[in-house]
């Protein structure tokens, strides 16, 4: 699989995954991710965190960087690349959908 396609993959898994954790209305399988979001509320400052799209995209971006390196699709030593790339690449898609 070339290098883009596997990053547009992955970008299009960090979005929709950031997405039902942000976003009212995408309550999930078993209103999961409507309860999360109940559940944490925006009173404290990481409740305001699982709120916010940005917020989350930016750890979502470090979970994939850290999957795609660990089953050998990206080197170790570019992580910080692809933990940026893939939480910008939600965000830009986040900005025109929205």
């Amino acid at each position: 699989m070339s290098t883009a396609v596997l990053l547009l993959l992955a970008v299009l898994a960090v979005y929709r995954v950031t997405r039902m954790i942000t976003q009212a209305g995408e309550d999930g399988p078993f209103d999961l991710f409507a309860r999360w979001r109940d559940f944490v509320g925006q009173a404290t400052w990481i409740g305001r965190g699982f709120h916010c799209f940005y917020c989350v995209s930016f750890w979502a971006g470090l979970a994939a960087a850290l999957w795609l390196c660990a089953f050998g699709y990206a080197a170790w030593n570019l992580l910080p690349l692809w933990w940026c790339a893939l939480s910008a690449g939600a965000m830009l898609i986040f900005k025109v959908v929205q």
